[in-house]
């Protein structure tokens, strides 16, 4: 059997410490980056060669990450759970905060940042950041995104990933848009609703059983189909492998890994769950900084949604 350690590391071109690791690959890019054998790593850019890879730049490296890595300390303890919370280098040269240490059989302690990890912007001395500041990081985090603003059964969020910052707009999903329906006549309504796709839809949530009143006005039957087609969360988690991912292919789901699309048969049945439970829509920002700036006309203005305020 092949050695991992063997397959995933590449010997540079002259004697050195150090070999060259194949690193994590996000988005289809590889991250490399130098071991030495005493377990001390220095990042690579993404792009570099092994002919740019000289003792000259390595020594220079060496002295930058040593650098950096005087910078990683405790900043501060958790106001909820008295955790310590620290700032951390990571494995591109950023630095970022970080909710208490994984340690393999320690349990940690319940909270609403367990876990968490916050963004420190480039142009950020480590050093200079203060406690609250720190705090403040952890609502940009992918799982605790900072609410700015609900409008029209929409939330708008924004938080800072891999790719930069970002902002979102999310609800529960519907299978049909209320304002859509609401420009059909009552006829064509029940033609949509009628489909082949529709029914089986319908069969695949459960809710068959329910009726939509044909005698009733157009205002009530639009909330009529609301509701006999109401995502539940609690049946969804119920169906199998197949069954989400035909229900995925049927509301038209775009899935993605990274910045690369998949096919929903690709996708875990949790993401397949997440995204038909919830619909999501991702807006980039232009700084990372905006996540913890954007104003509530901004994001919608964003979105194209600034026209429904009011």
């Amino acid at each position: 059997m092949p050695d991992p350690i063997e397959l995933t590391s590449i010997p540079l071109p002259f004697d050195s410490p150090y070999v060259i690791k194949t690193g994590r690959i996000q988005g289809r890019v590889p991250y490399p980056y130098l071991l030495r054998n005493d377990d001390f790593k220095i990042g690579l850019p993404p792009e570099i060669t092994i002919e740019e890879i000289t003792k000259e730049l390595i020594a220079d490296l060496e002295k930058k990450q040593e650098a950096s890595l005087s910078k990683e300390r405790i900043i501060c303890k958790c106001p909820e759970c008295d955790t310590s919370i620290y700032i951390k280098l990571g494995p591109n040269g950023n630095f970022y905060i970080q909710h208490g240490v994984k340690e393999k059989g320690v349990r940690q302690d319940k909270c609403i940042y367990k876990n968490m990890i916050g963004p420190i912007f480039e142009d950020e001395d480590p050093d200079k950041l203060t406690p609250d500041e720190a705090i403040e990081r952890f609502s940009l985090s992918a799982k605790n995104p900072r609410h700015i603003v609900s409008e029209n059964g929409w939330d708008y969020m924004t938080a800072v990933g891999p790719y930069g910052g970002y902002s979102m707009k999310q609800r529960t999903r519907q299978v049909f848009d209320n304002d859509e329906l609401k420009t059909l006549k009552k006829g064509e309504i029940f033609e949509l609703i009628e489909e082949e796709k529709s029914q089986r839809i319908l069969e695949i949530l459960d809710n068959e059983n329910k009726k939509v009143p044909k005698s009733a006005t157009k205002e009530k039957i639009i909330d009529s189909i609301s509701e006999v087609f109401k995502i539940v969360e609690k049946t969804i988690k119920k169906l199998s492998k197949d069954e989400l991912v035909e229900l995925s292919k049927l509301l038209e789901i775009v899935l993605y890994r990274g910045r690369f699309r998949m096919k929903a048969e690709d996708a875990t049945k949790d993401n397949l769950i997440n995204k038909i439970v919830i619909e999501k829509k991702n807006k980039p920002l232009e700084s990372p900084r905006d996540a913890l700036t954007i104003s509530p006309e901004e994001i919608l203005s964003l979105f194209g949604d600034i026209k429904e305020k009011g």
